[in-house]
């Protein structure tokens, strides 16, 4: 078995990852080491980065051997594809304006910048919400062996959402206490004190500071930051309207800048 636990940028895809090792561990299934080969970040839970993706299906033993990754992955050739019975795509969606403001908390602490929401959204995040927009539509378009969860379900319906994940791995559903354990371990408040002692793997790339980027995980927090002409683009992109500049913006500020390393 291969669990793909996938999610555009900050849908709760790390959240949705810790979820299921729990499952995993609660139902006694032992995970295999992904080798190095598809990923040198060996303290990232992103084990087999895209482009790699199909050689570990070519080379790998996935139906007596059992393996999870958390990924982004976005390319219509991944999602193009058919792959055997034992791959399980795990696609979470937030509402992308929440999603849109924690990318924006995201690329300040990354980046160490302080910049306001507004010039943010004009420079980068109208941008990453066409990314996002295309992101969640090649999922959904996806036809293969996957379960669709919402980050809102998982909120306001936990007990209920774990179990749909579990009966999808082909588990039995959990017990109350095993859900309980399950919603401790991964509260954001028990993510948040991992980070704070480098015992996480979620964003080793900031090592002790990781933390930070464990914020509120709000619903309808974006009411706070877009206004109603932020409010109109993006509903003009979910529309299939985005415009010329942004479409192009979009190519040279994310696809090409990622193509050449910058």
């Amino acid at each position: 078995m291969l669990i793909l636990c996938n999610g555009t940028f900050k849908s709760g895809s790390s959240w949705l990852h810790a979820i299921v090792l729990e499952i995993c561990k609660i139902h006694q299934l032992e995970l295999a080491n992904i080798p190095l080969r598809y990923s040198l970040n060996i303290n990232s839970p992103t084990r087999i980065i895209e482009k790699r993706l199909h050689q570990f299906i070519r080379d790998e033993d996935f139906s007596s051997n059992h393996f999870l990754t958390k990924s982004h992955y976005f390319s219509a050739d991944t999602f193009n594809q058919r792959y055997p019975d034992s791959v399980y795509f795990l696609f979470i969606q937030r509402d992308i304006k929440d999603a849109l403001v924690s990318h924006y908390f995201h690329f300040l602490t990354y980046r160490k910048l302080t910049i306001s929401f507004r010039t943010y959204f004009k420079y980068i995040g109208v941008y990453k919400v066409y990314e996002m927009i295309l992101f969640n539509r090649r999922c959904q378009a996806y036809s293969g062996n996957a379960f669709n969860i919402s980050y809102k379900d998982l909120k306001l319906n936990f007990t209920e959402s774990v179990n749909n994940i579990s009966l999808f791995l082909g588990f039995s559903k959990l017990s109350k206490h095993d859900i309980i354990a399950i919603e401790n371990k991964t509260s954001l408040d028990y993510m948040r004190e991992k980070s704070k002692k480098e015992e996480s793997k979620y964003y080793p790339e900031l090592g002790n500071s990781s933390y930070k980027l464990f914020r509120k995980g709000e619903i309808g927090q974006w009411k706070e930051y877009l206004d109603k002409s932020s409010l109109r683009i993006i509903e003009e992109m979910n529309n299939g309207n985005a415009s010329l500049r942004i479409r192009l913006g979009y190519y040279l500020f994310f696809i090409l800048r990622r193509r050449i390393g910058l």
